[in-house]
């Protein structure tokens, strides 16, 4: 049975962690459960984007429709960032093979004053509904 692995980096590409994971484990969940220090205000409800990663190998090729029109709004609000093809909500993700990931929010006591977020669930918040990437 294939165990997908899954490295964690920070914004110069540095490892930071690697950690294997059973396959279907959403990433957020992951992320969390290995200590990594990435931001989810929202408990992984797809309502904030604090929780989002650059995925630098493994890139998905489909996203939720919640994600989507959450970054949507962002990019029309002048965001461009959100419209980047690697950049995913860890909370919106299930891993299904390896990948390299880069947190982009990360901890902050003066901007974060409740802690990092909330535990999140094992299943995508909200039920997801899947569409093909059409980023970038």
């Amino acid at each position: 049975m294939f165990i997908p692995k899954i490295t964690v980096v920070d914004f110069m590409g540095t490892v930071e962690k690697e950690f294997e994971v059973e396959k279907g484990t959403k990433l957020l969940k992951a992320l969390i459960d290995q200590g990594v220090d990435l931001v989810h205000t929202c408990g992984g409800n797809a309502k904030c984007t604090t929780c989002r990663v650059n995925i630098d190998v493994g890139t998905p090729t489909k996203e939720t429709v919640a994600q989507k029109e959450l970054f949507t709004k962002r990019v029309s609000w002048g965001l461009p960032q959100f419209s980047a093809p690697r950049m995913f909500l860890s909370c919106q993700l299930l891993v299904e093979h390896d990948m390299e990931v880069s947190p982009m929010e990360r901890y902050n006591s003066i901007i974060h004053d409740d802690g990092v977020g909330k535990d999140t669930s094992d299943e995508i918040t909200p039920d997801p509904a899947w569409v093909d990437l059409e980023r970038g």
